[in-house]
Formats: structure tokens, C-alpha cells, sequence
């Protein structure tokens, strides 16, 4: 029997694929993504994960594996709305906004194994019962879509010990958003009302209102033209700078995207934020590798490991992440030729870390020490 045959069938709205709507904890995604610094955190993630493509692979008890022919469809073509990097993009966007993805499968194949499925926004979506692994002890947790039980794929983020859901970054950190949508409103609203003007005319005579609007209207229109200003009467030009207290939102801008950077393990000046030291990055291929290493990496195990868990045995879900991203490819290709030369590694080995398949007749089984270079010769000394 499959594990989704007591599917509820049931129409698709555009809400069950990525609707609005607010969250538990009252922040809602579109709230959050109106902040310059979430938003630019959520896609950096969700595009870097989404751009790579997933394969299927058949693995062996030792743990090799090799590319499967054909391609299932749950791999190729697994949404009915959009296209996979659509696909990828919802169910990494919801696990860093919410720390949970929700997949509605609506698509099987003759042995009842899913082909398709639907990413549901987290607010449709409930436990029928308490958030804590011993209410569910022995029995798998039931969820209900619009108050109808229905079987899902859950993908988790951020998970607390004991609990079922993954904790939800925009509701934990409600406050520090709240904070940054506060002064960027503030910053729109200081510009946008005009409230301190560029400049003032300064004169030390008594100018009568009429006067003072033809010198302004003439000062406005050199100035415009970037020609040359003459001021009469003794007039000077003042300009107004922003006060420091008037001009600490700024600061309160840059402040919440960095702290939005460590919440999202990115770096501060992706999105906004200041970086606290000096650190720069030699190559965009280190700041690349660097990025899949601490950031994307984990988003893509939880898709693989979610996807691999609902296909045939003996079947995996990979991504086939370029090797920039994995490591420096000089760096990677010097540990490779390390690992062969001094025997700790096969060809095949290393293969399986490029996602290779072995090669035939078992030819790249075998553990060779090979000759490293010859020494160069000091001078003085013979061979």
C-alpha cells in the first residue's frame, strides 16, 4: 500500500500553491519581504539552491551510486504550476521564512509512487494535535489542509528538540523586523514629506517677502543649471545637513540587515548590512563555495533527504551541484590528486565525490601509491 493512498483529492487554488497570509506568530511573509534586507537573505538562498538541478541515483548498500537512465518525473517536471527552479524556489523560500515546507502530492504513477507535488503555504496547513514528539509517540503525525486530514511532505528548518514543526525564523524574530520595517517607513516618510529643507539663504537686511521669493527663483535656477551663483545683499547660502538623530534610522537600516545576515548565515553586504572586520574575499569562486558550504548546503540536504525519503528503495535524490560551489575547484582537484597518489583513495572514490559513476570492470577500485615528483637536486651534490 502507498503511503499517501488516503489522499484527500481536492481542486487546487492559488492559495495551496503560495498564497498570502499571515503566519501563527502575526507576521506574515509579505510583511517580512517588504524589508530590503529578508527579502534579499531569502532570495540570495532560495535561487542558489533552486538553480541547481536535482538527479535520481541508485545507490548500492556501500553507499556508491550512479545516475538512474531515465529521469523520474517527480525529478523533471514535478509542478503542475511553473517550472522546477519555480518548484525548488517555494520549497526553499518557505523553510527559510517559516522553517517548514509543506508538499501536497497530486500526482501518481501505476505503483502508487508520487510524481507530482504542490508546496502548500505553511497557514493552510496544522497539526490535528500538540506540537511535541510524545503526544505523537509510535504514530506519525497527522496534518490537516483547510481542516481535512491529508497526507504531506514535510520538510523541517530550524528544529528544536521535541517538537514536530520547524521553528519559524519571521516569528521568532518578529520584533528586529518590525524594528527595520519601522525605520525604513520612517526613512521613506522623512524624504518623502520634504521635512528639513536642502538649504537656507541667509541676509543680515530687512528683505520683504516678494524679494525673497525672485532671489530664491533665481538662485534655484543657476543652481539647476550648475552655473555660477551670484548672491547680493550680503546673502549667503546655508545648506542643512541631516542631524544626527534625525538621520539614525539609517544606521538602524544597516544594523537590522546585519543582524538579518547571522540570522540567515549570509554575508552582512549581500543584503545590505556592514561586515565587522576586514575579511574580503580573494575570488568569487571562494566567495561561492563559501556561501554553499555554510548556507545552501543545509537547504539542499533537507530537500534531498525530504524527496529520497518518498522515492523507491535503493533511489536518492542528489543535486548536482557545480563544483565551484562544493569547493575551489583547484583546491578540490590538488586533495583529489593527494588522496591517489598516496593510496587513501581510489579512482572511483574520488569519482563518487564528482557524482561519477564507477568505471567498468571494477578498474577504479584499486588503492595505488604513486610516485610523487623527484626531488630537485641541490647544487653541489650528484645524482
Amino acid at each position: 500500500m502507498s503511503l499517501f493512498s488516503g489522499l484527500t483529492t481536492r481542486a487546487l487554488s492559488y492559495q495551496d500553491v503560495w498564497g498570502a497570509g499571515s503566519s501563527p506568530q502575526g507576521m506574515s511573509e509579505g510583511r517580512a519581504l517588504r524589508l530590503g534586507a529578508v527579502y534579499a537573505a531569502v532570495q540570495l538562498i532560495a535561487n542558489g539552491v533552486a538553480a541547481l538541478p536535482l538527479h535520481e541515483y541508485r545507490e548500492d548498500s556501500a553507499g556508491a551510486r550512479e545516475p538512474v537512465a531515465r529521469q523520474p518525473l517527480f525529478v523533471t517536471d514535478p509542478t503542475e504550476f511553473g517550472t522546477p527552479f519555480d518548484w525548488k524556489f517555494q520549497a526553499v523560500s518557505s523553510l527559510a521564512l517559516r522553517g517548514n515546507a509543506y508538499g501536497l502530492p497530486t500526482g501518481f504513477d501505476g505503483l502508487g509512487r508520487i510524481t507530482r507535488c504542490e508546496w502548500l503555504h505553511p497557514d493552510d496547513v496544522s497539526l490535528n494535535g500538540d506540537d511535541d514528539v510524545k503526544w505523537w509517540r509510535g504514530r506519525a503525525p497527522e496534518w490537516l489542509v483547510d481542516g481535512r486530514p491529508t497526507a504531506l511532505i514535510h520538510l523541517r528548518n530550524f528544529l528544536l528538540p521535541g517538537r514536530v514543526k520547524g521553528l519559524s525564523p519571521i516569528g521568532a524574530f518578529r520584533t528586529l523586523i518590525d524594528t527595520g520595517l519601522e525605520a525604513q517607513q520612517y526613512g521613506r516618510d522623512w524624504f518623502r514629506n520634504g521635512s528639513v529643507p536642502a538649504g537656507v539663504l541667509e541676509t543680515d537686511q530687512p528683505i520683504r517677502q516678494g524679494d525673497a521669493k525672485i532671489l530664491k527663483q533665481r538662485f534655484a535656477e543657476a543652481a539647476a543649471g550648475h552655473g555660477v551663483v551670484t548672491l547680493g545683499r550680503g546673502t549667503k547660502y546655508r545648506p542643512i545637513s541631516v542631524a544626527p538623530e534625525e538621520a539614525q534610522f539609517l544606521q538602524t537600516i544597516q544594523a537590522t540587515a546585519t543582524t538579518i545576515a547571522a540570522i540567515f548565515n549570509v554575508s552582512p553586504e549581500d543584503i545590505g548590512g556592514e561586515t565587522g572586520g576586514t575579511l574580503t574575499y580573494n575570488t568569487d569562486e571562494t566567495r561561492a563555495a563559501r556561501l554553499a558550504r555554510t548556507t545552501l548546503r543545509p537547504y539542499m540536504a533537507r530537500v534531498e533527504e525530504g524527496i529520497s525519503a518518498v522515492r523507491p528503495p535503493g533511489r536518492v535524490v542528489r543535486f548536482n551541484a557545480d563544483a565551484s560551489l562544493r569547493a575551489e575547484t583547484l583546491a578540490r582537484y590538488q586533495a583529489h590528486s593527494l588522496g591517489l597518489r598516496d593510496g587513501w583513495l581510489s579512482r572511483d572514490e574520488v569519482r563518487a565525490i564528482e557524482d561519477m559513476p564507477p568505471l567498468p570492470n571494477g578498474e577504479g577500485s584499486k588503492y595505488q601509491v604513486q610516485p610523487g615528483p623527484t626531488p630537485p637536486v641541490k647544487e653541489g651534490t650528484t645524482s
